[in-house]
C-alpha cells in the first residue's frame, strides 16, 4: 500500500502538537505529508500545492476547520480534494455540521489508529484510482501530451497561484509551420509522425516540474511556464526552435523552408506588475497574437 499511494499528498491540519506528530507517524510512509497549524496557512498550502486530501481538527486558530472546508468545496479549483474532520468532542450534532459542508467523513480523534489508518488508506485508494481516470480522460491520444480541457484546468490554477504567491509566469503558443502542406505532401500518416516528433520536443522543454505542455489543437501546442519570467521564457523558446531545426524533418516542396519549423508567440505575467495581463485567458490571447505576429514575420521564430 506504501508505495503505491505514496505519490500522493495528505495535509494534516491542527494546532496539537502531539496530535500531528502521532497523525504523521501513522501515515508519512504511506504518503508525502504537508502540515499546517492554522486554517489560514492550510489555505496557502491547499491553493499553492498539489493536495490529495486534508485530514482537519474542527477547530482551528485563524480560520476554522467549517471555514476552510467549505471556501475549499466552493472552488472549483479545490472541490474535488476529500476533507476529513478528526474531532476532540464527537457528537452527532458537529458531525452532521460537518458532512453539510462537504466532508467526506468525520472521525472521533479517539479512534482506534488502525482503524483511522485503513479508512484513510481507502480514501486516498479512491483518490488514486480517479486521478488516474481523470488523467486518461485529460491526455490528448495521439501525441501522450494533456489535452485543452486540461489546458484551461492547469492554466487557471497557475494563475491563481501565480497572483497569491506573487510570482511570474509565462505562456508559450507553437505552432508548426506549414503542417497543412505537409499533410497534403506526405500523407496523414507521416503527419501524425511529425506531430508526435514535435510534441516530444516539447515536453523535454520542460525545466521545472511544474512546467506543463499540452496540445492546444490541430498543429498547436502550449507550454506553460510558472515561476518564469520573459527572458526565461525566450530562453525556452530559442532552445525548442533549435530543437525542431536538429530533426532536420523535411519540409513539403511550397513551404517557406526546406525543414519542419515551428513559430512560437509568447506572453509573460508578473504578479507584482499594476498594469498588463488581467486574467489568464488573456494571457493566452496574447501569446495568440504573438504566435501570428512571428508566422507574419516570417515564420521559424518566436515572438515575445
Amino acid at each position: 500500500m506504501a508505495s503505491m499511494h505514496h505519490s500522493l499528498t495528505l495535509l494534516i491540519i491542527d494546532d496539537d502538537v502531539v496530535s500531528i506528530s502521532a497523525l504523521s507517524a501513522l501515515f508519512s510512509e504511506s504518503f508525502n505529508v504537508e502540515i499546517a497549524r492554522d486554517g489560514k496557512t492550510a489555505l496557502q498550502c491547499v491553493m499553492l500545492q498539489d493536495i490529495d486530501l486534508v485530514i482537519s481538527a474542527v477547530e482551528t486558530p485563524v480560520i476554522s476547520g467549517l471555514e476552510l472546508c467549505t471556501f475549499i468545496k466552493n472552488s472549483k479549483l479545490t472541490s474535488h480534494i476529500p476533507i476529513v474532520f478528526l474531532s476532540e468532542k464527537y457528537s452527532d450534532d458537529e458531525q452532521e455540521e460537518c458532512l453539510s459542508v462537504g466532508a467526506a467523513d468525520y472521525i472521533d480523534k479517539n479512534t482506534r489508529p488502525s482503524i483511522l489508518t485503513l479508512r484513510i488508506k481507502n480514501l486516498m485508494t479512491m483518490v488514486a484510482q480517479h486521478k488516474k481516470l481523470a488523467q486518461v480522460s485529460c491526455t490528448d491520444g495521439l501525441t501522450g501530451l494533456a489535452n485543452r480541457m486540461q489546458l484551461d484546468t492547469i492554466l487557471s490554477q497557475e494563475w491563481y497561484s501565480a497572483i497569491r504567491g506573487s510570482h511570474s509566469m509565462a505562456v508559450l503558443i507553437i505552432d508548426i509551420d506549414h503542417f497543412k502542406l505537409f499533410n497534403d505532401a506526405f500523407g496523414h500518416l507521416e503527419g501524425d509522425k511529425c506531430l508526435k516528433a514535435i510534441a516530444t520536443l516539447i515536453a523535454d522543454s520542460k525545466r521545472r516540474e511544474r512546467d506543463f505542455a499540452a496540445r492546444y489543437g490541430g498543429e498547436e501546442f502550449v507550454l506553460l511556464l510558472p515561476f518564469t519570467d520573459l527572458r526565461g521564457a525566450k530562453s525556452v523558446a530559442q532552445d525548442l526552435l533549435n530543437r525542431v531545426r536538429q530533426q532536420k524533418i523535411p519540409a513539403a516542396a511550397s513551404a517557406s523552408h526546406p525543414i519542419v519549423t515551428v513559430s512560437i508567440g509568447i506572453a509573460s505575467f508578473t504578479a507584482t506588475s499594476k498594469k498588463g495581463i488581467n486574467s489568464s485567458t488573456e494571457l493566452l490571447d496574447f501569446a495568440d497574437t504573438k504566435l501570428f505576429e512571428a508566422k507574419e514575420s516570417g515564420r521559424n521564430q518566436y515572438c515575445a
